[in-house]
């Protein structure tokens, strides 16, 4: 079974598990941090996601069901290093809770790797890793107890990702999912990479500032209170980060889960989050269960997509209507407050497809630039999308940013039907159930990257190739967890999650 929540009783719904539940799972936008002046320390890497420091972006590809040493469960992370050549299966890296200097031990259900988030936390120029294991039990601290969860961060080097630090996790008050969802970002404007933590049992975002020490603390923690937030609220479900206000800080998107009214809470805006004098509540967006940063009309400031994959608001079997995207833009107040939200379903006009019944557009959100032009274009995953007679098949839809906002008279679409996408539509594949952009070759265009946690029972990654004025199938990579070596006992749920 795979890892989160059940959304139905159907076969497709088990098989989807990981698309409310670890989809969600939100990081730096871009990769490339914008940082505001700052005084004299260790350099941070210029990417926060190139972990062996080649000058090329690295992915961090979630296995959560992953079975390590006979535990089922325990969960894997998969590094896909950057290249000239982009994506290569040979270019790839398991780490697990039994590999050398990683603290812990694998255990079952631990779903150690079920979200990660990139940045060089410890400033000595290489990306380093955090990685959560929300069912991870622990029993030292304020925090500890059954499925307290953990999070772990490991080291970049020359050599890639070696060893680990486990953080101190906080008092809390329900111990429960510590590690659910993490992002990345520069959140008081020092120049460091900072860590956010979120958790299912409070409304609680937990920072760890970034520092010169592979220490459990980082360069310090503190946190808040999410208090737009109820609390019927189940916990922190969604964290994304970016630059709204363009004054060099990034700011965070907090989304949770309302049990009272089986739907997503509206997302919060906090600018300048990590410094309670600055911190700043600036109101709510779109309801949805994932998010996504970057400046999609360009104009300096970096927008807000949330996507509502169970529109309208219902756990219900067969009440959602197929899912839906909201595009919030950015100002230098935070929300730009003269210009309405926008949203977007598969009933829009110039979008593929059609909006059907638990299809869950929007499942997965990933922004960045595409085709060159310096506006971020939107990826948007429906993993549930049937295809002809395959139920659960996944589609992804790419809808181009421009000057106006999102054009969507200029959308396209894939699926694993598609001219030149590698593998064939078929049922329980999830195609899209994750998604990251990128440019993990170096030409300056965002790749894309894609995620079927369901394909052939273990998973599997697409990378397409940035171009203007579009993506590219040519030369598509797509390989699955059994070219990596990774075991494909029960379900490893490879590609689940993707770092972005």
């Amino acid at each position: 079974m795979p890892y989160g929540i059940l959304l139905q009783e159907s076969h497709v719904h088990k098989r989807l598990a990981t698309v409310v539940a670890t989809a969600s799972a939100a990081a730096l936008t871009g990769g490339l941090l914008t940082l505001a002046a700052a005084p004299s320390h260790a350099a941070s890497s210029k990417f926060a996601d190139d972990f062996n420091g080649d000058g090329f972006r690295d992915h961090a590809v979630s296995a959560p069901g992953t079975v390590v040493g006979g535990h089922g469960a325990a969960g894997a992370v998969v590094i896909t290093y950057g290249s000239a050549r982009g994506l290569q299966s040979a270019k790839t890296q398991v780490v697990t809770q039994s590999s050398s200097g990683v603290p812990g031990a694998s255990e079952k259900d631990d779903y150690f790797g079920a979200v990660t988030a990139a940045g060089d936390y410890n400033s000595d120029g290489f990306a380093d890793l955090a990685v959560g294991a929300p069912h991870e039990d622990t029993t030292a601290g304020l925090g500890s107890g059954e499925n307290s969860g953990a999070v772990t961060v490991l080291w970049g080097g020359s050599g890639g990702l070696s060893g680990g630090t486990a953080l101190e996790i906080p008092a809390l008050d329900y111990p429960a999912g510590f590690g659910k969802v993490l992002t990345g970002g520069d959140f008081d404007g020092d120049g460091r990479h900072d860590l956010a933590v979120g958790q299912s049992g409070d409304n609680y975002v937990f920072f760890y500032r970034g520092g010169t020490a592979k220490t459990s603390q980082l360069g310090g923690r503190n946190g808040f209170e999410v208090t737009s937030m109820t609390t019927s609220s189940t916990g922190i479900e969604s964290l994304a980060s970016g630059d709204v206000n363009g004054d060099g800080t990034d700011d965070l998107v907090v989304g949770g889960d309302n049990n009272d009214t089986q739907d997503y809470f509206k997302q919060a805006l906090y600018l300048s989050p990590l410094e309670p004098a600055r911190r700043t509540y600036a109101g709510d967006v779109s309801h949805g269960a994932t998010a996504a940063v970057g400046d999609v009309d360009g104009d300096g400031y970096a927008d807000i997509v949330t996507g509502h994959p169970r529109d309208p608001r219902s756990w219900m079997p067969g009440t959602s209507l197929g899912g839906n995207v909201t595009l919030t833009y950015g100002a230098s107040s935070g929300r730009d407050t003269s210009r309405p939200p926008v949203t977007i379903s598969q009933d829009t006009a110039g979008i593929p497809g059609a909006s059907e019944a638990e299809d869950f557009f929007g499942s997965a959100v990933a922004l960045d630039d595409i085709d060159g032009d310096n506006r971020a274009d939107l990826a948007v995953g429906a993993p549930a999308e049937s295809i002809g007679s395959a139920e659960g098949t996944g589609a992804v839809t790419v809808i181009p940013g421009s000057a106006g906002g999102l054009a969507t008279a200029s959308a396209y679409g894939y699926n694993q039907d598609s001219a030149g996408v590698p593998g064939a539509a078929e049922t329980a594949d999830y195609f899209g159930v994750a998604l990251a952009l990128k440019d993990t070759n170096g030409d300056g265009k965002a790749d894309l990257a894609i995620g079927a946690s369901g394909e052939n029972g273990d998973g599997a990654l697409w990378s397409l190739k940035g171009r203007a004025p579009k993506l590219t199938t040519t030369g598509a990579v797509s390989f699955g967890a059994a070219t990596i070596g990774l075991p494909t006992s029960g379900y490893p749920d490879f590609g689940s999650s993707i770092a972005r």
